[in-house]
């Protein structure tokens, strides 16, 4: 597997939260090998352990920002201090050639800038939170759809990712997005019937009026 992607696991690992590959690469983690060009490393986490990993990533050197809409992020410089409009933050460090920020007449809000080119180096990381239960993650657009924990997080060797049938959920929203519909394809072709058929309930709830997706 992609040296770049070891080497945010041993990054992340045991460090006191949770944590599971997702978006393009947990595709890629669940086929055992890389099918396409990727952005960005995305990580699942869980919203109770947020203050934990900004603090880690933030002893290790990076820049934190949460993500605001609208173009713009909030630079997280006190942990007391989030306004935690959007599930998502990225952490970068200061030579990272993928972030351009930009300041705006608030402090420590800035417009953003992010340049799609491969990521080469261990200079950004996005963070995704989301919700679970004792027993099951919870689809952080509707919280009523929801998977096991045992099913939702697998495991390529030591590298921890979401399970294909709940980040085509996530993809399903922008199926013409660059890689998306590449995704599908080759992880359709290759999940279980039991996988198969959650993704097809959940896409029958989130689009009752049809997906193409659809089985």
């Amino acid at each position: 597997m992609n040296a770049l992607i070891k080497q945010a696991n041993e990054l992340l690992q045991n460090h006191g939260f949770s944590y599971a590959f997702c978006g393009g690469w947990a595709i890629d983690l669940f086929l055992w090998t890389e099918t396409r060009k990727h952005g960005d490393i995305d990580i699942l986490a869980y919203w109770p352990e947020r203050d934990t990993i900004i603090q880690y990533m933030q002893s290790l050197g990076f820049q934190v920002y949460e993500m605001l809409g609208g173009g713009k992020v909030h630079h997280i410089t006190d942990i007391h201090h989030q306004i935690k409009e959007k599930r998502n933050i990225f952490c970068c460090t200061q030579d990272c050639e993928m972030v351009s920020l930009s300041a705006t007449d608030e402090a420590d809000i800035y417009y953003l800038d992010f340049k799609h080119i491969r990521q080469t180096k261990l200079n950004f990381i996005e963070f995704l939170f989301n919700s679970k239960d004792d027993t099951d993650l919870l689809y952080a657009r509707n919280p009523a759809v929801k998977l096991a924990l045992a099913d939702a997080v697998l495991y390529n060797g030591s590298l921890p990712y979401l399970s294909p049938e709940m980040c085509l959920l996530y993809k399903s929203t922008d199926t013409e997005r660059e890689g998306y519909q590449n995704d599908y394809d080759n992880a359709i072709a290759n999940m279980n019937q039991r996988q198969k058929r959650w993704l097809d309930n959940a896409l029958a709830t989130m689009y009752p009026e049809g997906h193409k997706w659809r089985l």
